[in-house]
């Protein structure tokens, strides 16, 4: 069975995430993903993909007035890994900007996502969404 391509899982993750179509980019992750949130406490942590889910959904989205939109500014590809430069835009529930910037490095197997890392500004994060 043919997959699609690694950057193509990838890229499309995040236009799912930002389209709001949260169902359909976590069908991109494997059942078994393990995920890495690279920053101090208490942000950093290693999730599977509920964990992951309630992150977004219990953390993020709860705390933001507008839909999360992200941008993709930047992909490196090879093989399995794919490296995703993105930069977020939204407002939270007390009007404040949320702009954040991440990298991300993904592991890609059979089409899914296998692997996360997710690196970012994990100070803007807490000062904007509370979390």
């Amino acid at each position: 069975m043919s997959h699609p391509s690694p950057r193509d899982v990838a890229t499309g993750f995040f236009e799912d995430v930002s389209a709001g179509r949260v169902a359909e980019a976590w069908d991109r992750l494997a059942p078994d993903v393990i995920y890495d949130v690279i920053a101090p406490a208490p942000v950093g942590r290693r999730v599977d993909r509920d964990g992951l889910g309630a992150m977004y959904a219990d953390g993020v989205m709860a705390a933001l007035a507008e839909p999360l939109r992200l941008e993709i500014k930047g992909v490196t590809a090879e093989g399995e890994r794919v490296a995703v430069e993105v930069e977020s835009h939204s407002v939270n529930k007390r009007g404040m900007i949320y702009n954040n910037r991440y990298h991300f490095l993904f592991v890609i197997r059979d089409g899914k996502i296998v692997e996360g890392r997710e690196y970012l500004d994990s100070a803007h994060l807490i000062d904007i969404l509370d979390v």
